[in-house]
Formats: structure tokens, C-alpha cells, sequence
């Protein structure tokens, strides 16, 4: 899950935009710098999608001048799980008694800023009737 960026000067510095996310800005005196910060506030705005139950648009192509900006993958697998869930028809509370888990246990894993165990997550989208499969490919 790699997002296109777009990293323009901007009156005090630079402005990253993305073309996928309308919601998603990040700023910095210099490039290097606004790329850093992107990671950070990418997962901010893919909390603000997950916390609003809509779906995550799937990152688009990257076009002449955008950099890809990699989502980390624990904040991907919540983001998989939010859709899932979306796609079922699924509330957290659904979700909550499928697992025999209190609600406060779902709002932690769909929080990108909690670190959720990758079994718990794997549960949950099991319960959803998907199963998490992972790759390496070469960088």
C-alpha cells in the first residue's frame, strides 16, 4: 500500500498532497523532510477515513514528479479490516461478538496509533471471512 505523493514549494517551504487522499497535506522547510513527515500524517489521514467508516481509496499509479510513500503495514492490515468490515455490513459491535471481545479490544484494533498484535488482526478479518496473506518482493 504505497500512496502517490506530490511535493511542491510552498510559501514557507513544501507542501505534499495526494491525489488519492483530498483530505491528506503535510508540510516542511525542505523535501527530504516533508517526505518524513508524509508517513506520519498519510496514517493520520487513513485513522480519519478508518474513525468515519469510509473506505480507503486504493492508491492510484504514481505519475511523472509524485514519489510513493509506503504505508506501514500494520496500518494497512487496519485499513483492509475497516473495508472488510464496511463491505459486510459489519458495526465495530458486530465485529466485538463474533470475537467474544469487549468493543474497547476493536476500537484498538482499527486505532493506526495502537500496536495491535498481527494474530488479533488476522482474527478479526477471519471472522469477516478473509485471511491476510503477505509477499516480499524485491525493493
Amino acid at each position: 500500500m504505497r500512496y502517490p505523493i506530490k511535493i511542491e514549494p510552498d510559501t514557507v517551504g513544501y507542501m505534499a498532497t495526494c491525489r488519492d487522499l483530498p483530505e491528506f497535506v503535510a508540510a516542511d522547510e525542505d523535501q527530504d523532510s516533508t517526505l518524513v513527515n508524509a508517513v506520519e500524517l498519510l496514517e493520520t489521514t487513513l485513522g480519519i477515513y478508518i474513525d468515519e467508516r469510509r473506505r480507503v481509496p486504493a492508491p492510484s499509479e504514481a505519475q511523472e514528479g509524485e514519489h510513493l510513500v509506503a504505508v506501514p503495514l500494520s496500518t494497512a492490515i487496519k485499513v483492509l479490516l475497516s473495508d472488510a468490515l464496511i463491505d459486510a455490513g459489519w458495526r465495530k459491535a458486530d465485529l466485538a461478538r463474533a470475537l467474544g471481545v469487549a468493543p474497547v479490544q476493536i476500537d484498538r484494533l482499527l486505532d493506526v496509533n495502537h500496536k495491535s498484535k498481527l494474530a488479533q488482526l488476522e482474527a478479526a478479518l477471519g471472522a469477516l471471512g478473509r485471511r491476510l496473506e503477505v509477499e516480499a518482493i524485491a525493493a
